[in-house]
């Protein structure tokens, strides 16, 4: 009773004799002693870190990703799978990769119960499926689950949207967004702004003052020309001689007898 709990490690290669398996750690927890034999539970396991580090080269790319997952019977497993590339691989594919690898795991782990998804793990099938299903997005060196682990048993999964449907929901949310984005910049670009408008009043203004000092400088003029003409036509008679004005007066058909200022008189009509 005193050995409950603790946690029992090997590798691989002593457990299925897979020699090529040899850098793996196998975790397994004692449950109960039966006189002189421990029950043991598998917990998760993990690669030795010289392993992942020998894996991963000067010119090659590394992702790798959280992703838990329910199976059947009730079992909460966190698995981190880890995939190495020929080449070196932009963000844009690691996101691509990652959510590839989720949706491969969750699918399998969920539609299988622990003590398969336990020899998925140890055997090649995940890893198999990783594979196909990267080589198009990146060549793909290597995908495995790099490690696992157990955190909870007895888990009830409640009902919930898929993750097909999760991912479908991102997607509509996003175009919605950028949906109205570019609706916003649109609008924005066709209302004027306020130095636009200011500028506009501006000119306004500037031809509404124009053409009123226009009419102002033709009234000027007009009222002008109207004292040329007044004036034009008062004749100054005092500096024409007496013979001019005679003959003013006859083409008025005035008579023409008298003194000059007599004949201004006349002119004049005074």
């Amino acid at each position: 009773q005193y050995v409950e709990g603790r946690i029992f490690q090997t590798t691989q290669q002593e457990f299925d004799g897979d020699f090529t398996k040899m850098h793996v750690k196998l975790n397994f927890r004692i449950v109960e002693v039966i006189n002189q034999d421990a029950i043991t539970e598998f917990v998760g396991h993990a690669h030795q870190n010289d392993h992942i580090r020998r894996q991963i080269r000067r010119y090659r790319g590394k992702v790798d990703a959280v992703v838990d997952v329910v199976t059947n019977d009730g079992y909460l497993v966190r698995l981190k799978p880890l995939i190495v590339t020929e080449g070196r691989v932009t963000s844009s594919m690691k996101k691509v990769m990652r959510r590839t690898v989720s949706e491969i795991i969750t699918t399998f782990g969920s539609s299988c119960t622990y003590p398969n998804l336990q020899k998925a793990i140890l055997g090649s099938d995940i890893e198999t499926s990783m594979v196909k299903a990267l080589n198009p997005i990146a060549k793909v060196r290597s995908a495995v689950i790099a490690k696992s682990e157990l955190l909870k048993s007895g888990v009830v999964s409640s009902e919930g949207p898929t993750l097909d449907e999760i991912h479908a929901a991102e997607v509509k949310a996003e175009a919605e967004l950028k949906a109205k984005k570019q609706a916003a910049e649109s609008e924005v670009d066709e209302a004027p702004t306020i130095l636009e408008a200011a500028e506009a009043m501006e000119s306004i203004s500037e031809k509404v003052s124009e053409t009123s000092s226009e009419e102002i400088s033709d009234e000027k003029e007009g009222i002008a020309n109207d004292e040329d003409e007044s004036v034009s036509e008062e004749v100054d008679y005092q500096s024409m001689t007496v013979p001019q004005l005679k003959e003013l007066l006859k083409a008025a058909g005035k008579p023409v007898s008298g003194k000059k200022s007599d004949l201004i008189e006349r002119l004049t009509g005074e």
